[in-house]
């Protein structure tokens, strides 16, 4: 069983507190990748630069080297190449963190092997090379998925916008056919994707649950607001994390997220769990 740590809306001082109980030490100098949304342009509901800013001084203080890191946008838009992504990021303040902001697109081939099956992931060059991560998720709907959080956060983000076009692509799902996969979807395809960026990874996860939208970070208009303010997560366990917070939303909303959207929001996260990504059981303790 997981253990995931539960911090209210009222207590995110004691984020660094909750960050150091899985091993926050581990990345005393050296160089971690901070995986987060920045936010579509016209977007106001991503995860603010002052929450992500305490994890960034948590890490210089043990000299780590930080450094914010998402890719560019599939779709039109304005994130769709690296010189429009760092304006945006600019606009919205991260660059105002005290570390690079690094927008990445060129990917390397990760192979997956599960049962009798091997498969390749085009993985964000940036993230297949660094070692130590902290990813920082905005738990909210998706349109696809029903959730997203850490699993999203690395199975759509973590990969290069060639690989994003193919996730989408019905070719995708021909090739998993032919590879003996009868069953598959976009939320199995969505969980190998996370699976292939955080292999052999040191992780620590933090989802905010916080502006819960319908939609996704990257809708300029995410609106409406589905859920009241709940609070911080953090785990070592983007499965057990991404649990905890489907159930606190939807107790907090008193509805679920197939209400919502018609969609199984734990399709991906189970699947993840099957493919040995973590476990849907978890310990939720509260500081």
């Amino acid at each position: 069983m997981s253990k995931v740590i539960f911090l209210t809306k009222n207590d995110l001082k004691k984020l660094p507190e909750a960050v150091k109980k899985f091993g926050l030490g581990k990345f005393r100098g050296k160089n971690v990748l901070v995986k987060l949304h920045m936010g579509e342009r016209g977007n106001k509901w991503y995860v603010k630069p002052e929450y992500v800013k305490i994890v960034v001084d948590e890490l210089k203080k043990i000299n780590g080297k930080p450094f914010l890191f998402d890719t560019i946008a599939l779709y039109p838009g304005g994130r769709d190449s690296k010189e429009k992504y760092a304006e945006v990021a600019k606009e919205h303040g991260f660059d105002r963190l005290g570390c690079e902001v690094v927008i990445g697109d060129e990917g390397k081939d990760v192979k997956m092997e599960e049962e009798d099956i091997a498969f390749g992931y085009e993985v964000a060059k940036e993230l297949y090379k660094t070692k130590d991560v902290i990813a920082i998720s905005h738990g909210k709907g998706h349109l696809l998925t029903g959730f997203g959080g850490a699993i999203k956060n690395f199975g759509m983000g973590g990969v290069s916008k060639k690989c994003k076009l193919e996730m989408h692509s019905e070719s995708v799902k021909k090739k998993f056919l032919s590879l003996g996969r009868t069953k598959i979807n976009f939320n199995h395809i969505l969980a190998f994707g996370a699976k292939a960026c955080l292999e052999k990874k040191n992780v620590i996860y933090i989802n905010f649950l916080l502006d819960i939208t319908k939609n996704c970070d990257c809708d300029s208009n995410a609106l409406p607001i589905i859920c009241e303010d709940i609070g911080v997560l953090v785990s070592d366990d983007p499965v057990a994390i991404d649990t905890a917070s489907i159930d606190l939303i939807e107790k907090h909303m008193g509805k679920s997220f197939k209400d919502i959207r018609d969609v199984d929001a734990m399709e991906h996260i189970r699947f993840a769990e099957k493919i040995g990504m973590g476990s849907t059981k978890y310990e939720l303790v509260e500081l």
